[in-house]
């Protein structure tokens, strides 16, 4: 009977432990694509990922690995720490499949977005670039499941020289995410079973 006491009670605590515990995911990754894009909104054409690749996401993402955007025009507001015009102001931006069946999807739940017009930060002379930077997290679905910390995906567009408006452009962007921190709710978890399995233990050595 005393053995199957310690085992439920070891066995609450792992369980406990293993549901609050996301599998880590980071790494990063850079990109390079067409889009179109006014005053308002942003339509992807193509992207891929083009370059450096870490991390998590090296084992199934390659230079030339098509990147998903949702289609249509998107829309967007200059300025800082908007949020997604989308039900619970979460937006799944982009997807990429990656080989073994492994797909990652970025969620933005904020951005900042800005233009350059006078030359500088690396926008070409004459030409206008729009600068967005979005925050969320990345989900892991297939051989690698779990969810990133904290991801940045910063995304550079630039109009030609001359170029009128809702021409197709080229940008440049990147992708980093943070592996994710332990949840206080999760260490309480595990330290309170701990103490029980703790406090069993002597109450059962001092019968």
């Amino acid at each position: 009977m005393l053995k199957m006491k310690v085992f439920a009670l070891l066995s609450v605590l792992v369980l406990g432990t293993a549901a609050a515990h996301a599998d880590p995911l980071s790494g990063y990754f850079s990109a390079v694509g067409t889009d179109q894009f006014t005053s308002s909104t942003i339509t992807f054409d193509w992207a891929v990922v083009a370059g450096s690749v870490s991390g998590d996401f090296q084992p199934y993402i390659t230079t030339g690995t098509p990147i998903n955007f949702l289609p249509g025009s998107l829309p967007y507001t200059q300025g800082a720490d908007n949020v997604p015009p989308f039900p619970g102001g979460i937006v799944p931006l982009f997807t990429i499949n990656g080989s073994g069946g492994e797909v990652f999807t970025f969620e933005m739940s904020n951005y900042s977005a800005s233009y350059i017009t006078d030359g500088s930060s690396g926008c070409g002379a004459g030409s206008i670039c729009l600068n967005a930077t979005g925050t969320g997290y990345f989900d892991a679905t297939g051989p690698l499941t779990g969810q990133s910390g904290t991801a940045v995906f910063i995304f550079t567009s630039q109009y030609a020289p001359g170029a009128t408006a809702a021409d197709m452009t080229t940008f440049s962007a990147s992708s980093s995410a943070m592996a994710p921190t332990p949840e206080p709710q999760s260490l309480a978890l595990v330290g309170s079973g701990l103490l029980a399995v703790a406090g069993f233990a002597r109450r059962r050595f001092n019968v």
